[in-house]
């Protein structure tokens, strides 16, 4: 027997539980939001519109701050990085649990996507730290089960618990899993971390804006106009919506991001994420195909429980009754 097949026969599957229920964790949060619209709705008196703001900034969070996040992992260490946004993601859920209005709401949800723009890249590299050959693609593949698990679990929990109780209580399950992804992560192994790696602060200012303002310009078309202003626009020019400027501006900050990643390459410097992941058709190909799906999972995660709940007018787990 070799020492490789020594060591990948000896390895706890502790470390991974952690991770597995990490995974959950931010997926459970993720769909339990869309089943609780209806109980924010009727408790702060606001437009569903409104409290759907909580999934939007979290969806924001994530994707303007996860490319600082995996810098940020591999500068600080990926156990200590991952411990920190653990406990900062149970306070968001502590947050949802005692917020007295919208806005808590909404701020809770701008902290738990900021976490999981870190616990994101950790759990590919604490898998790597932690596991080797068909154990390590074991680890990786179980991490997708888990987005599974948790999306039709949360449906089930959260909407029992919406109707029986209320919408807050499923978050108290959401606070329980971090609590415990807490302990277990100290079974984790991981490096320290290097001081001496950079951060790109101009290219992850330049991608956060851009994924901003592309977020804000699509997710407002309808209310804000497709062209001309409407009466809910914040503000117009020359009569012109915001949020096409929105989307062009989104555009072109991607554009100089891309350019300024580039030139920071030629220079022989470190960029925020290197370009070379699409330098071949096939990794674009995985990356599109990565993209679409998430984007799928996101819409039906989003337009299922409101359709049930405000087209339909059903609560989040019973039958409209005839």
């Amino acid at each position: 027997m070799t020492t490789t097949e020594t060591t990948e026969a000896t390895t706890s599957w502790r470390p991974m539980i952690g991770l597995f229920l990490a995974q959950m964790l931010m997926s459970f949060n993720v769909a339990a939001l869309p089943v609780s619209i209806g109980g924010m709705v009727d408790e702060f008196g606001v437009p569903p519109t409104t409290a759907g703001t909580a999934i939007v900034v979290y969806g924001l969070a994530v994707a303007a701050l996860v490319m600082v996040g995996a810098k940020l992992g591999q500068r600080v260490g990926w156990v200590l990085i991952f411990r920190i946004v653990v406990a900062t993601f149970a306070i968001s859920s502590l947050m949802m649990l005692i917020g007295p209005s919208i806005g808590w709401i909404i701020a809770a949800q701008v902290v738990a996507g900021a976490s999981a723009a870190i616990i994101v890249p950790s759990l590919v590299a604490l898998i790597a730290e932690n596991y080797r050959g068909r154990q390590q693609a074991t680890a990786v593949g179980s991490l997708g089960s888990a987005r599974a698990i948790s999306g039709v679990t949360a449906f089930f929990i959260g909407g029992a618990l919406g109707t029986l109780v209320g919408w807050r209580p499923v978050f108290a399950v959401v606070l329980g899993i971090a609590v415990l992804v807490f302990l277990l992560s100290f079974a984790l192994r991981g490096d320290k971390g290097d001081p001496g790696i950079s951060i790109d602060l101009v290219a992850a200012v330049l991608i956060g804006l851009a994924i901003v303002s592309l977020t804000l310009g699509f997710n407002n078309l309808n209310g804000w106009g497709v062209l001309s202003a409407t009466d809910d626009a914040p503000f117009h020019i020359g009569g012109v919506s915001p949020a096409p400027l929105l989307i062009v501006l989104g555009v072109v900050l991607g554009q100089l991001f891309f350019l300024w990643t580039r030139r920071r390459t030629r220079a022989g410097k470190v960029p925020l994420v290197s370009l070379s992941v699409l330098g071949r058709g096939s990794e674009r190909a995985a990356v599109y195909a990565m993209f679409i799906v998430v984007m799928l999972e996101a819409a039906l995660n989003f337009t299922v429980p409101l359709y049930i709940q405000i087209v339909q007018g059903r609560t989040p787990s019973t039958p409209r009754s005839r």
